[in-house]
């Protein structure tokens, strides 16, 4: 578990620390290889989650139940729930997307800096029906526990793939024909203004928390688009920010039949 915090052994060894009752259960239902399940009885009081516990102990994973200090110490939640595991999972390859179709839309996250700004922009990105997500540069990855806790599970149901620099995610969405649409506050169209191209998939391109995308990332993508700011604030979460455009492009197309709802 210790070694699961260091990024490198997650993506080498294809695993990750799962915590929390909805990323557990999620985990489990995408009928994902679990390695352990840590437990603590006198916390766990959910029904569900002791029904998980069932399932994974009828399929011989080893269940390892554990008083309330010792989970508290293995926990970075301020109340633990009292179920944790460790599944082997990780990020696909841009190679392992399938071919867009034309409603489809994407997202590439550049070098986002927050576990928890991540595992939200996932989430979203789910409930938008995306096609798949790119997590692209040296920012914070996808299999971080906290991203995944964050994420409430989506990350396992979700087609998510990495991209060691944006330019190949970039370079992946012109190959397939996936027009790319860079987020800034400096673009002369609103998000509610900008034009799009029809029947083509989309690519929401967002940045970092503080920097935003990077000046050759922005030059690269097709359209840039900015969404609107009518009070004292400048900027908004990155997450609520991709949420916003998402679900105005959503809302122009809705998904094609037999695509993800």
């Amino acid at each position: 578990m210790r070694a699961l915090g260091d990024r490198r052994v997650r993506q080498t060894d294809g695993a990750c620390f799962v915590e929390g009752i909805r990323a557990v259960c999620e985990a489990l239902d995408a009928g994902l290889p679990f390695e352990a399940v840590l437990l603590c009885g006198e916390r766990l009081r959910s029904t569900v989650a002791l029904a998980a516990i069932e399932r994974l102990r009828a399929a011989g994973v080893p269940c390892v139940d554990l008083p309330p200090s010792r989970f508290a110490r293995l926990s970075d939640m301020d109340n633990p729930v009292g179920l944790a595991a460790i599944v082997r999972w990780a990020p696909g390859e841009l190679a392992d997307l399938a071919p867009p179709a034309p409603e489809d839309l994407y997202v590439v996250a550049e070098d986002l800096g927050d576990p928890g700004n991540l595992g939200t922009l996932l989430r979203t990105a789910d409930g938008a029906g995306v096609a798949a997500v790119v997590v692209a540069g040296g920012g914070t990855d996808a299999g971080h526990r906290r991203c995944l806790r964050s994420s409430l599970g989506t990350a396992f149901r979700l087609p998510l793939v990495r991209a060691d620099e944006p330019g190949e995610a970039i370079a992946w969405a012109g190959a397939a024909g996936v027009v790319t649409i860079g987020t800034s506050a400096h673009a002369a169209p609103s998000v509610w203004e900008a034009e799009v191209p029809e029947h083509t998939a989309l690519a929401v391109v967002v940045g970092n928390e503080e920097r935003g995308l990077r000046q050759e990332t922005a030059a690269a993508c097709d359209i840039a688009v900015r969404i609107p700011m009518l009070g004292s604030a400048t900027s908004l979460n990155v997450a609520v920010a991709t949420g916003i455009v998402l679900y105005e492009l959503r809302r122009r197309r809705p998904p094609a039949a037999g695509r993800r709802p």
